[in-house]
């Protein structure tokens, strides 16, 4: 029998410093705080499998989200063999968020001096995602945070059924281009 899920109710981020994180996040993205908690009970040690673990975390809530990021502090920090793990390493990798204007974002992004880790690119194929544009970038502590522009309905409709990406901005893929990339 399935577990009855009822929604999403948080993403996770362990940082060493919170305050960094929570300050990115909320003068990056207009993120508000919902609860800022000093979590020292013994139940929490126990609950998250770290008996004696204490911490503090920050619940942030992203305009238009149901889902809030919890930043966790917590006293003493497992050692990480690699914090900047590539994209296709095994693992929770990153956090998605919508945006209405990739362009805009990733100048944004650079203004601010971000590391931008990959695109923006704009997807042609599978159909289903054609249109959808979007980049990779680095928090302050090196988690991988992707944002995404969906596509009109438009530019989502039709087409071969194949993955590609072009950069954002590229025009479509000519017939000779289209016949050279299928496999």
């Amino acid at each position: 029998m399935a577990i009855a899920v009822g929604g999403m109710l948080h993403i996770a981020v362990v940082t060493p410093d919170l305050d960094r994180m929570a300050a990115f996040y909320t003068g990056l993205f207009g993120a508000e705080v919902v609860k800022d908690l000093s979590l020292t009970t013994p139940v929490f040690g126990d609950g998250v499998g770290v008996p004696g673990a204490t911490a503090r975390t920050v619940h942030l809530r992203l305009p238009g989200a149901s889902t809030v990021v919890e930043l966790t502090q917590y006293a003493a920090h497992h050692p990480v063999a690699d914090p900047r793990a590539p994209a296709n390493a095994p693992g929770l990798r990153h956090l998605a968020l919508r945006v209405d204007d990739i362009g805009a974002a990733a100048g944004e992004l650079r203004a601010r001096g971000h590391e931008v880790v990959g695109g923006p690119v704009e997807v042609d194929r599978p159909a289903a995602a054609r249109g959808t544009r979007f980049l990779y970038f680095r928090d302050p502590d090196g988690n991988l945070v992707e944002l995404i522009e969906p596509p009109s309905r438009t530019a989502a409709a039709g087409g071969p059924d194949d993955a590609r990406t072009r950069p954002a901005g590229a025009g479509s893929p000519t017939e000779a281009e289209s016949e050279g990339n299928r496999t």
